[in-house]
């Protein structure tokens, strides 16, 4: 026989073992199919879940990065505004009206870059750390004296960074810091809601 099993003349087992050997080729292809399959869900299962975890994780992300730049920018605004006004009228007598404006653009930069050093940096020590409370209120104090005595010179930055730390530790152990009714909100939305959807559901049953 030429080729054994492939049903060629001469060989009388080759057409009983053909179609034997061309059903466990079958039935190992199938296998390997199913094999194939299987592990294509599995991937795929698993790189969904990875995807949900990474959009809450990208989630999260942008509402802290928003908050950091919300109150960086509302912090510069009023500041700069109170100072320029603070700085017009004190200089108008003194200085005209040319340079009492000078004077109130200077005087409200420097408070607003101040404001929005302690307010960014705060928010952002909050987001990093998770919580509210002195630490991140002394990590922006630290930054707006850097920032209030920038240009003149490191000891100058250093003890502006120190002093507004130490006053800003002594008003919150004095004074102490109310509770931020949307920290909690800014920190993990979903538990709020649910806390909201408690209260509701309580309401509805008392009323019942």
């Amino acid at each position: 026989a030429l080729w054994p099993g492939l049903g060629f003349i001469g060989d009388r087992s080759g057409p009983n073992r053909a179609p034997q050997n061309r059903e466990a080729a079958r039935r190992q292809l199938l296998k390997g199919k199913y094999l194939a399959v299987s592990l294509i869900a599995d991937a795929q299962a698993q790189r969904t879940e990875l995807t949900k975890e990474e959009m809450e994780k990208v989630a999260k992300m942008a509402r802290s990065i928003e908050s950091v730049i919300g109150a960086t920018f509302t912090g510069f605004v009023g500041p700069w505004i109170i100072g320029w006004l603070f700085g017009t009228l004190t200089a108008i007598k003194g200085m005209g009206f040319g340079g009492a404006v000078r004077n109130g653009v200077s005087t409200g930069t420097a408070w607003g870059l101040m404001s929005a050093a302690f307010c960014g940096v705060e928010v952002f020590a909050r987001e990093c750390r998770g919580v509210s409370d002195k630490w991140n209120n002394m990590m922006g104090a630290c930054s707006a004296g850097v920032v209030g005595n920038c240009g003149k010179g490191p000891g100058a930055m250093a003890s502006g960074c120190v002093n507004f730390a130490a006053m800003s530790y002594i008003i919150d152990m004095f004074i102490g810091r109310p509770k931020d009714p949307f920290d909690e909100l800014a920190r993990d939305p979903s538990k709020t809601e649910e806390g909201l959807m408690g209260k509701v559901n309580t309401n509805k049953a008392t009323a019942s």
